[in-house]
């Protein structure tokens, strides 16, 4: 089985289509997110519209928790509240009842998913060093675990006592061995920050027992167009195109 892993949409919908496509040229069976559909972009109603139309699962991230209050609670800068009320006026009450119903994990025999730390005390610790992937990883009996949250691409292979952490700057692909574990962070899909401006799309091919991280370039322009006219922050739209 193909399985597409994606995250941190961030309603970007330029973005999410190109990745849609690329899902569906590579047969996967179904599609899951690592959390975080809205915030940030101006197309989060056309988004989950386009996420729905396929066999699509995801958990809920901090951003998508966060449009159903008032931000109270949860640590957002000023852009980041700014975004998401200008979001809660583009979505409607079918779509806010929707991420009500997602979950804190997805779980199959393999793997786990999360949207970053799998403590429900921390969940939106960010997974950085050894020290935080070595902690996730302890939260769970899975030989894999899936996040987002950092939009960082990459890998963290456990070995025993050995880690190795691999960038996903540019695709890369790693086969599943005996013996190891691994957490997999499959980056963004809206809005990247590891100086690549590209999304990022993790592929699982569970028969043939590999784990692939592809970026793919998209219209940046177009999503900043409508960033621009819909009053978003400037430095929201500056930083798509530079990845950061």
């Amino acid at each position: 089985m193909i399985i597409a892993i994606i995250s941190d949409i961030h309603a970007n919908l330029e973005a999410l289509t190109v990745a849609i496509n690329f899902i569906l040229e590579r047969n996967a069976s179904k599609i899951l997110c690592c959390g975080d559909i809205v915030g940030y972009g101006p197309d989060p109603s056309s988004c989950i519209n386009l996420l729905r139309r396929y066999d699509f699962k995801s958990v809920y991230g901090n951003h998508d928790k966060a449009i159903l209050t008032d931000s109270i609670g949860i640590y957002f800068n000023e852009d980041a509240i700014v975004a998401l009320n200008i979001q809660k006026n583009l979505i409607n009450a079918e779509q806010i009842g929707f991420i009500k119903k997602l979950p804190f994990t997805i779980s199959e025999d393999e793997y786990i998913l999360t949207h970053s730390f799998l403590s429900k005390q921390s969940p939106y610790k960010y997974v950085y060093d050894e020290k935080t992937a070595t902690e996730n990883m302890a939260l769970t009996r899975k030989r894999i675990l899936f996040i987002g949250h950092s939009h960082i691409p990459g890998f963290v292979v456990f070995e025993g006592e050995k880690v190795r952490f691999m960038n996903a700057f540019n695709n890369i692909r790693i086969n599943i061995e005996k013996g190891k574990r691994y957490l997999v962070n499959v980056g963004s899909i809206g809005q990247s920050r590891d100086g690549n401006p590209q999304l990022s799309v993790c592929i699982y091919d569970t028969e043939d027992n590999f784990i692939e991280i592809v970026r793919l370039p998209y219209r940046v322009d177009l999503t900043v167009k409508k960033m621009i006219e819909l009053g978003f922050p400037k430095n929201l739209y500056k930083r798509l195109s530079l990845g950061l």
